[in-house]
């Protein structure tokens, strides 16, 4: 998993065309004077333009402490100051991106989903607790959930990986790797796992960093146990997020044994609540305004009978949801424009047909990719 100093690092490396506000700065080696001086000349120019002190700052990423800030805002450099100069550069093109992108996007303005998740997200964090987020996949939680990090400048989003990282020691070495703690991939063994997780926890203590923990569902009891102890030794909040399998797994622990981990989830929300079937009964988890904010956007344009398509597709969850809804409105407006003979990028109105024909096509070929696979892994049998 990339550290913050690999992630920043490839914005860097076609600094002069991509850079929105940070100063382009080497990933190695020694930082020249001139260097230093105009990273913290810019970093001084964003904190005051956008009312921002130093302790907030401090707060918000853990490390380097205030005092250590003002000392290299007045240019008193020491061992280790191009480390928290490179810091400080990155966070302020962190938060210059934050505030040019992914807030203004419409899922995440617009929908109730996203309203679910933002709202669970705030009471967390306010709360400083451990919460909850259950939901189908395809619904648009960790679209959200990176959405919501950002608000928090200093929040970890973490996606779990497969097998080998649902461990305790996956998970502690995931959160080191995050905070930027070296040497985690060589820890082995219960005496080397502690020490590890107890510098994460040192990394962490009364920063507030909002945690967040996505695509959850597979994590063991040990992990989530190391959680907690991550939650309540350092008074961090921490999130987790996967579907309603993880809530029953915890919920389960909630005996004079576990009780401890199940009692820690103070926010609990469930996204569909009821919501999972569309029939005319219930209301759906997604209505027509949000499909026409999301999906009915220049240059495509949805039919009445398009719209109403995509809804249905929407509110069956568990078979994609808006996953499939962005796959075929994607290959709808390409066969529209080829059907009206109209050139790529055009302006197109998308049918209920469009996105039927996509559809069939789509899952057709799924169906014989599958076949196919099957096919070959019995000969491979029979051959062995």
């Amino acid at each position: 998993m990339k550290n913050d100093q690999e992630r920043f690092g490839e914005l860097f490396q076609d600094q002069e065309r991509i850079l929105m506000q940070a100063i382009p700065l080497p990933n190695d080696g020694a930082l020249t004077d001139e260097q230093r001086t105009r990273a913290m000349e810019n970093f001084k120019a964003f904190i005051i333009d956008h009312k921002i002190g130093p302790a907030d700052v401090a707060e918000s990423l853990g490390r380097p402490r205030g005092s250590t800030i003002r000392e290299l805002m007045k240019g008193e450099y020491r061992d280790g100051s191009d480390k928290h100069i490179r810091t400080l550069n990155m966070w302020v093109e962190q938060r210059a991106r934050q505030a040019a992108s992914k807030l203004d996007d419409r899922f995440v303005a617009d929908t109730q989903v996203a309203k679910d998740v933002l709202t669970t997200v705030r009471l967390v964090y306010e709360n400083q607790t451990m919460g909850l987020i259950c939901g189908p996949t395809g619904v648009g939680k960790s679209r959200c959930l990176q959405a919501a990090a950002e608000r928090y400048p200093g929040s970890l989003y973490i996606r779990m990986l497969p097998a080998g990282y649902q461990t305790a020691t996956g998970v502690v070495q995931m959160l080191a790797e995050a905070l930027d703690v070296t040497n985690v991939n060589r820890f082995s063994g219960r005496a080397v796992k502690r020490r590890v997780l107890g510098r994460v926890i040192e990394r962490l203590q009364d920063t507030k960093r909002l945690i967040i923990i996505d695509d959850a569902d597979n994590v063991s009891l040990q992990a989530l146990e190391a959680l907690r102890a991550v939650h309540d030794v350092a008074g961090v909040p921490v999130l987790l997020s996967g579907t309603v399998d993880l809530h029953d797994r915890i919920q389960r622990t909630a005996d004079p044994d576990h009780g401890q981990l199940y009692s820690r989830f103070e926010v609990v929300r469930h996204l569909s609540q009821g919501r999972d079937v569309f029939n005319g009964d219930r209301r759906g988890l997604f209505t027509m305004k949000d499909i026409r904010a999301l999906y009915d956007q220049p240059p495509i344009r949805l039919a009445d009978d398009a719209a109403r398509h995509l809804l249905a597709i929407a509110n069956h969850l568990g078979d994609g949801s808006l996953r499939r809804c962005r796959a075929l409105v994607r290959n709808a407006a390409r066969r529209a424009r080829k059907r009206q003979g109209l050139p790529e990028g055009a302006k197109v109105t998308i049918q209920a047909e469009d996105l039927e024909f996509v559809d069939r096509l789509l899952r057709k070929e799924t169906g014989e990719r599958a076949r196919s696979k099957e096919r070959q892994r019995r000969m491979a049998s029979r051959a062995g």
